[in-house]
């Protein structure tokens, strides 16, 4: 698996491709990318039937351990993870954490993380975990590794997760390439050490020389939906530090629930991919994303331009879609006084509709990133849903 960018600049918005993938061959995928996040296997509230009409474009699909380790001995019945859940057109990535739920604390051990599954905390050695890897066969995936910290973490705390996260790379990147199963599968480092910069620059050092498709950026956070709230002020200085040591050509992953207009200054500073745990966590809350409207009278209303609660006593009554100009299936078919009778007989058709279009729109959202940095109109795109969010925040 290759990753290619013509970008020379460290810490800029910028294109790329990721191909060669081997079972895919002939299916490549620009960057800045979305995956699509998906809990145990499948895109929350969407059948596959559904998802293949939500988009008729190939998608790159997020998995995590928490929702499928469960699952580890009904797999080895199969060939893959995605023949497993029937999505076996899709590649996967496989990440550690799942970015839609807040982490617990500590609870490591060295040479383990603990990963919480609907059974309670699971013990997960290097062993373990490539021996998941194998039977999963991901597309791509990250190194095992302990991202627990955030911007409160104690020295005493960053160091232990830098320590036991070199011992997890060494020992991942080892069976990595004596895998026959692994060799062309994309594999990811993990760069952690909290807000420390130094622990940064040595979590980096320890993966220099070795053949990586990229890094993973981690141990901003703890997951779920806080971190919607994280401004970009507060990570760019760890960010850029990271990205400055980092080699140009490798693959920059940033996952978690950012909000568009963070993403838009992450993008910025140079980073690939970033997942769709953001529409989901917004679809269940009943809110609709609206921010990409530009001509749908009732989405420019000052309140309404970057999302609504469609759950309001105020779209009882409201007959129209919940953005005119917008083309999804929900949109194409459905008012919001539909979508808000659902919600409040809490039917799960209101979840599914919900989910439809705030998907929809996410993806659209990067196929417009993709475009404004081809077109050389990134900053006056970036400003256009920088000002959309900050009257969101100004008027909630």
């Amino acid at each position: 698996m290759r990753f290619i960018t013509d970008s020379l600049s460290c810490c800029s918005a910028r294109l790329g491709v990721l191909t060669g993938i081997d079972r895919l061959p002939n299916v490549s995928f620009e960057t800045p990318m979305l995956l699509l996040y998906t809990r145990r296997g499948s895109v929350p509230h969407l059948t596959k039937d559904v998802l293949k009409k939500l988009t008729a474009e190939q998608q790159f699909l997020l998995t995590n351990l928490p929702s499928t380790i469960l699952m580890t001995d009904c797999v080895k019945q199969f060939d893959s993870f995605g023949e497993f859940v029937g999505l076996q057109e899709y590649p996967f990535f496989l990440g550690i954490q799942d970015p839609s739920e807040q982490v617990e604390k500590a609870h490591h051990r060295n040479g383990s993380v603990s990963v919480w599954s609907r059974n309670g905390r699971t013990t997960v050695t290097p062993d373990k975990y490539m021996d998941l890897v194998e039977n999963f066969k991901p597309d791509v995936y990250v190194t095992l590794f302990d991202g627990d910290t955030d911007k409160d973490s104690s020295q005493k705390r960053i160091n232990k997760s830098l320590c036991t996260s070199k011992n997890l790379f060494s020992a991942c990147y080892k069976k990595h390439q004596e895998s026959d199963v692994l060799r062309n599968k994309g594999f990811l480092g993990a760069v952690v050490g909290g807000y420390n910069l130094q622990a940064r620059a040595e979590s980096i050092k320890h993966m220099e020389g070795k053949e990586l498709l990229g890094c993973v950026i981690d141990a901003l956070h703890r997951n779920g939906i806080e971190t919607q709230g994280i401004t970009i002020d507060q990570v760019k200085p760890v960010i850029e530090h990271s990205l400055n040591l980092l080699p140009v050509d490798k693959l920059r992953v940033l996952n978690g629930c950012w909000n568009p207009s963070t993403i838009l200054d992450l993008v910025n500073l140079g980073i690939d991919v970033f997942d769709s745990s953001y529409a989901f966590l917004m679809t269940e809350e009943k809110k609709s994303l609206t921010f990409l409207c530009d001509d749908c009278e009732s989405c420019m209303r000052v309140e309404r331009r970057f999302m609504v609660d469609l759950s309001e006593k105020r779209y009882k009554e409201d007959f129209d879609p919940i953005c005119k100009s917008c083309t999804c299936l929900t949109c194409k078919n459905h008012t919001k006084a539909y979508i808000h009778h659902l919600i409040h007989t809490k039917e799960l058709l209101s979840l599914v509709l919900l989910m439809i279009h705030n998907t929809h729109l996410y993806i659209e959202f990067f196929k417009q990133i993709r475009q404004s940095i081809k077109d050389g109109t990134f900053d006056e795109y970036r400003n256009k849903i920088h000002s959309r969010f900050l009257q969101m925040t100004e008027n909630s």
